[in-house]
């Protein structure tokens, strides 16, 4: 098996970006969120030309983890006005998960967040999602708030998610 190899996206990755996100999406919310829900998720937020446009964004971290010459994960997030890191989202092909692919990609956000003396990160995780709660608290994330939130017409509870940067 190849070494993972945890860089920088760029534009042309989109399309194994955009394949590993849906993927993701369907095993993980499959069971936890309709089937139109996430269907809207991925039109709204995998947009081809909005994820080139985010990849090229100086303030945006956007990372593949990649094997065999395949992304296989990514991760995007930002370090916003307030000095907080955001990770907006981490995703692994499921064939891939627990192979420490989630964990390289969020290892190299937190040292993204670092290098911008960024002491903390936030994120969401939906409250039905076991599987990523588990990984973020594995990581030393705590879970600080839970909140209900409309998701595409979809009432879902989520807990906002905090963790340090050292």
């Amino acid at each position: 098996m190849e070494t993972l190899t945890v860089r920088e996206a760029v534009p042309s990755d989109t399309p194994e970006i955009l394949s590993v996100a849906e993927a993701g999406w369907e095993e993980t919310y499959g069971d936890i969120l309709a089937e139109e829900t996430i269907s809207t998720a991925l039109d709204e937020w995998y947009d081809e030309a909005e994820t080139r446009e985010a990849i090229e964004h100086d303030a945006v971290g956007y990372f593949v983890a990649e094997r065999d010459g395949s992304v296989v994960g990514y991760l995007s997030g930002s370090v916003r006005d307030d000095s907080i890191g955001h990770l907006g989202a981490i995703y692994v092909a499921p064939d891939q998960w627990g192979e420490g692919i989630g964990t390289a990609l969020l290892q190299q956000f937190e040292q993204w967040c670092a290098d911008r003396d960024c002491p903390e990160i936030r994120l969401h995780v939906l409250s039905d999602n076991a599987i990523g709660q588990s990984f973020y608290r594995s990581h030393g994330y705590e879970s600080v708030e839970s909140e209900q939130t409309e998701l595409f017409g979809e009432e879902v509870s989520q807990q906002l998610f905090h963790g340090t940067v050292e």
